[in-house]
């Protein structure tokens, strides 16, 4: 009974990440169950290369963001390829769509690297914006208003977009601290999913408070901010100085 139980636990769990990224495509933001599942269902390799990936990110951001930047499109064109493709009629259309999608945008991100720079701010202000405007939805108990996420979400992609064309390093830094934060807790939560003894008590905890999520998130994106800002202003100081010398 335990060995047929546990392929349909594991079932469920590939569904209900499934059913985030079904979510995501039509541009809905996912619930915090839905969430915490495809974690738990996450590969531990998977897991690991996400974590380390995500420190990328999160400390190097600024230093290394073009890479980052073509990386991101890619991953970006190859989603929306596999969607497009998933929604046409053809054997392995959608794999063949999700590579063509990946390098088309890969290759239009490097010559047009600030518009890349503006679009990936926007996705991440939408993701910030539609995050906060349900969280304080839920935090003053009102979560009716919490359906209007929506507003959030264009009201951040319109901030962060616009941005990128004012302030384009503080935008870059703010939107790598952002995805390398999210990118390293999901593959830290990821991998503690898979000891048995935290499972249960991370699954209850990060489904049922929303707190805990915001902390988790906004802590290491905040320190990262920090951190790449601060090499930042290093680096412009000695140029200062040697130039000053010289």
């Amino acid at each position: 009974m335990i060995a047929q139980a546990q392929p349909t636990n594991h079932q469920e769990i590939a569904q209900r990440g499934s059913d985030m990224w079904a979510k995501i495509a039509s541009l809905q933001m996912p619930s915090q169950s839905q969430y915490v599942s495809y974690l738990e269902g996450m590969h531990l390799a998977a897991a690991m290369i996400l974590f380390i990936c995500g420190l990328v990110y999160l400390l190097q951001g600024w230093k290394t963001f073009k890479m980052l930047v073509i990386v991101n499109a890619a991953l970006l064109g190859g989603f929306v390829g596999n969607h497009l493709g998933s929604m046409l009629q053809g054997q392995n259309l959608p794999l063949f769509a999700a590579g063509a999608g990946a390098l088309l945008c890969a290759v239009l991100a490097w010559p047009l690297m600030k518009f890349a720079v503006g679009l990936m701010a926007g996705l991440a202000g939408a993701f910030l914006g539609s995050a906060m405007w349900s969280y304080v939805a839920s935090a003053v108990g009102r979560p009716g208003i919490g359906e209007y996420s929506w507003a959030g979400a264009l009201m951040g992609l319109v901030t962060l977009g616009l941005l990128a064309f004012v302030v384009f390093r503080v935008v870059i830094m703010i939107f790598t601290s952002l995805q390398g934060s999210l990118m390293t807790v999901s593959g830290l939560v990821a991998m503690l999913m898979h000891l048995p003894p935290l499972r249960a008590n991370l699954h209850s905890g990060l489904s049922d408070n929303s707190h805990l999520i915001v902390l988790l998130i906004g802590v290491p994106a905040i320190i990262g901010l920090t951190f790449q800002y601060s090499a930042l202003a290093k680096k412009l100081a000695k140029k200062q100085k040697a130039s000053e010398s010289s």
